[in-house]
C-alpha cells in the first residue's frame, strides 16, 4: 500500500497549500479510505490517554496490532495536517435551530443533522440543503426503524443507495454516518455487520461523502475493549473518518467527574494504536454542564490533530441543556478560536 503522500494529503484537506484552513472541504480521492498512517506520527496524541496492558488499546501486549504505513517526515505533509482548524459546530432541533443560531451568533461551521432511512432517502434532506447554503458542514445522522434486524435483511439498502444519490446531486461535502452510538442498541457484532451493508452503499455517492461512525465515547473511559470490538480493523479499513459523541457525566445541578474532551484525544490515540494517526476524527454531538467544561472541550478539538467537526448539543434534554449565560459565552470563545485560526471573518 502506497504512503500517504502530500498529494494525498492536499487532495484530502481539499486545499492548494499547507497551513490552508478550510477543512469543510474535506473531499478524499477515490481509494483514499485504504491509507494506514504509522502510529506515533500524530503530534496531537496524548499518550496519558493510553490504556497500557490492555490488548485492546496497547500494541506492546497486542500481537495481533498492524502496524500501517510509513507516513514519512515530509514537513509539508505534517504543516498540512497541522493547518487543519475544525468546523466547530451545533446540534439543535430544526425548530429551534434559527433562535439558538442567531444567540451563539457567527462561526457555526457545521450542523448535525438526524434523519431516519424509514422515513425514505430524502429524511431531512431539506435541512442538508440549508446547512449547505448556510456554509456549513451537514454532519448527517442516519438510524433506519427501531431495529437493525431490518437491515441486517436488506430492507433498507435500496433507500440508502437512493439516499447517499441524493445527497451527492447536492455536489458538497458531507459527513455521513449509520446508527450513531449503537452501544446499547445492537451487539458488536451486528454493528459490525450492518456496517459492512451500509457504509458501501452509502460511499456510492463518490467523494463529496465521507462515510464514518459515531460510537459512544463514555466506552473510552473505563471500556476500551469493548469500544475496540465496534471498531475491528476491517471498519476502520472501510471508514472514511472516525467519530464519538462525547457527554459530561452527571446532571446540570450535579456534573459527575467524567468530561468530554479527555475522550477526543483518547480517540486519537485508539486511532494511532491502529496505525489510522492521521484518520480524520469527528464529534457528532458534545455537552458541557458548565463554562470550564465547554470551554476545555473546544480547546481539545482545536487543539488535537486532524478534527474535521466538532458539534455541541444546543437544546434542553437528556444529556442537553441549553446554552445561557456563562455557557453560551464559552461556545461563543470557542468559535471565535476556530474564526481566527482558519481566517474566517463571517
Amino acid at each position: 500500500m502506497e504512503p500517504l503522500s502530500r498529494r494525498h494529503v492536499l487532495q484530502l484537506l481539499g486545499a492548494s497549500g499547507a497551513g490552508v484552513a478550510g477543512a469543510s472541504a474535506l473531499v478524499a480521492p477515490a481509494g483514499a479510505t485504504t491509507w494506514r498512517p504509522a502510529p506515533g506520527t500524530d503530534p496531537g496524541a496524548d499518550p496519558g490517554t493510553v490504556l497500557a496492558g490492555d490488548p485492546a488499546t496497547d500494541p506492546a501486549t497486542d500481537p495481533g496490532t498492524e502496524l500501517g504505513t510509513e507516513l514519512g517526515t515530509d514537513p509539508g505533509v505534517e504543516a498540512a495536517l497541522a493547518g487543519v482548524v475544525p468546523l466547530i459546530g451545533m446540534s439543535t432541533p430544526a425548530r429551534q435551530w434559527a433562535t439558538r443560531s442567531a444567540e451563539v451568533g457567527a462561526g457555526l461551521g457545521a450542523r448535525r443533522i438526524f434523519a431516519d432511512l424509514a422515513g425514505g432517502p430524502t429524511s431531512q434532506l431539506a435541512l442538508v440543503r440549508a446547512a449547505h447554503a448556510a456554509g456549513q458542514l451537514p454532519v448527517v445522522s442516519y438510524k433506519a426503524g427501531g431495529s437493525i434486524a431490518d437491515t441486517l435483511a436488506g430492507r433498507y439498502d435500496d433507500v440508502a443507495a437512493e439516499a447517499a444519490a441524493q445527497l451527492a446531486a447536492l455536489g458538497k461535502p458531507t459527513a455521513v454516518t449509520f446508527w450513531h452510538e449503537p452501544h446499547g442498541n445492537m451487539t458488536p457484532a451486528q454493528y459490525v455487520a450492518a456496517q459492512r451493508r451500509i457504509v458501501p452503499i452509502l460511499q456510492r455517492g463518490g467523494a463529496t461523502l465521507r462515510v464514518g461512525p459515531l460510537l459512544n465515547g463514555f466506552l473510552l473511559d473505563r471500556q476500551v475493549s469493548t469500544f475496540a470490538q465496534y471498531a475491528p480493523a476491517e471498519l476502520l479499513d472501510l471508514w472514511d473518518f472516525f467519530g464519538i459523541d462525547t457527554y459530561e457525566s452527571g446532571t446540570m445541578s450535579n456534573p459527575g467527574a467524567a468530561k468530554p474532551a479527555p475522550r477526543i484525544g483518547a480517540a486519537r490515540t485508539f486511532l494511532t494504536q491502529r496505525g489510522f494517526a492521521t484518520m480524520p476524527l469527528g464529534v457528532g454531538e458534545y455537552n458541557g454542564y458548565s463554562a470550564q467544561t465547554i470551554t476545555d472541550t473546544g480547546n481539545a478539538l482545536l487543539g488535537t490533530s486532524n478534527v474535521w467537526f466538532g458539534c455541541l448539543w444546543n437544546s434542553t434534554g437528556g444529556k442537553g441543556v441549553a446554552l445561557s449565560g456563562d455557557r453560551l459565552t464559552a461556545f461563543r470563545g470557542t468559535l471565535a478560536a476556530a474564526r481566527v485560526r482558519s481566517g474566517r471573518r463571517r
